[in-house]
């Protein structure tokens, strides 16, 4: 019995949080968050968990989400993409990389997963919260400390898109050139907002599930047949590889609301964490995690800036590309609207689409180097 109500419940209240997201509420505070508190509050109740569904739905959630948010990004929009856009996103991670390392060397974290803090950081400031959570997973960060990475990054993130929407584009203005306006490519925004039919809903969501269930069947036959048992970071990698080849085919480029799909899995993750988390280890030990996530955060922004200052890139195209790479392709249209800038929205959202795809391999890739250095 407890098997059958632990999954209603991993479904009812992401469902719910899904459905309402355009809320006022919901919206200011952040479905992922809500998620999470939801998760804990539950946590401390009588409510009947099984503990081993529970676990395996919450890494089952990860992992098709990663693979759906991969399917959705369409590889075609990058040959089109602003050369000053993309140029700008990949100073944003140089951004990202020199602040890690500046950080590592020269500030003394107690904490021994802080190296996997880190890497978990470069794929949260590459892609968004999916990377962050599968990277976590594969280096086998505890549930308490990804909450709480989660936790930190809502909050100073949340501070400085405060400041993105109001004040940082007049600021900016000060030192950098205006946007100079191009073309508007309206065919390939109609690409991206055209929504379906609504009776083809369900089926469009059941093969976009179908395709990345198939997919993450095969990463994990190619993993054991490699490696004769299961390893999660060549898991990863597989998940994600296999799926950016999925997202080639054409067939797979049709099936709409993979994106949607992905979000919903991360908050059935989201919550699945929440309900596993002991929150008394979180206030024992996060202000150190809060340091850790505030100066990897405001340093990328301000050694950003600083290489905008010295390419001479517009502002514009800094804020949206900045967007792409610490937020992610939904905050892309709320920073364009505040900006004014409507041109620019599909060249934003595919480069977060991009980060999806890149920020796995950075993330690993930067915890492996530090394990190597350290």
């Amino acid at each position: 019995m407890n098997i059958l109500f632990t999954l209603f419940l991993l479904l009812f209240v992401p469902a719910i949080l899904k459905i309402s997201e355009k809320t006022k509420f919901v919206s200011f505070i952040s479905p992922i968050a809500l998620a999470y508190a939801s998760g804990i509050i539950l946590s401390y109740t009588a409510v009947p968990i099984h503990s081993e569904i529970l676990k395996q739905t919450t890494e089952i959630s990860i992992a098709l989400s990663i693979s759906l948010f991969v399917l959705a990004s369409n590889l075609d929009k990058f040959k089109v993409l602003l050369k000053p856009l993309l140029k700008s996103f990949l100073l944003g991670i140089l951004s990202l990389l020199i602040t890690i390392f500046l950080t590592y060397f020269f500030f003394s974290f107690s904490d021994e997963k802080s190296i996997d803090i880190m890497g978990m950081l470069v794929g949260l400031y590459v892609g968004g919260t999916p990377n962050l959570n599968a990277i976590g997973i594969a280096l086998g960060v505890p549930n308490e400390t990804i909450v709480l990475v989660n936790t930190a990054d809502i909050a100073i993130g949340g501070i400085y898109f405060l400041l993105l929407i109001t004040i940082v584009k007049p600021l900016l203005s000060l030192f950098l050139p205006k946007y100079i306006p191009t073309k508007f490519h309206k065919k390939i925004e109609n690409e991206i907002i055209d929504k379906i039919n609504l009776s083809k809903n369900i089926k469009m969501i059941f093969l976009g599930l179908l395709t990345s269930i198939l997919i993450l069947g095969i990463s994990f036959g190619l993993v054991f047949l490699l490696f004769s048992n299961f390893n999660i970071p060549a898991f990863l990698i597989s998940l994600t590889t296999l799926s950016i080849i999925g997202a080639q085919f054409s067939g797979i480029k049709n099936i709409s609301y993979k994106f949607e799909t992905a979000d919903f899995l991360l908050l059935i993750f989201s919550f699945g964490i929440g309900l596993q988390i002991d929150l008394n280890a979180l206030l024992t030990h996060g202000l150190e995690i809060y340091l850790l996530v505030g100066t990897v955060f405001i340093g990328t922004i301000l050694i950003h800036f600083l290489l905008a200052w010295i390419t001479k890139t517009d502002v514009d195209t800094l804020m949206i590309s900045s967007t792409a790479a610490l937020y992610g392709p939904a905050f892309i249209v709320p920073i364009a609207r505040a900006i004014n800038n409507r041109e620019i929205i599909v060249y934003g959202i595919a480069l977060g689409l991009l980060g999806y795809i890149i920020g796995n391999y950075l993330g690993l890739g930067v915890a492996w180097i530090l394990y190597l250095i350290g």
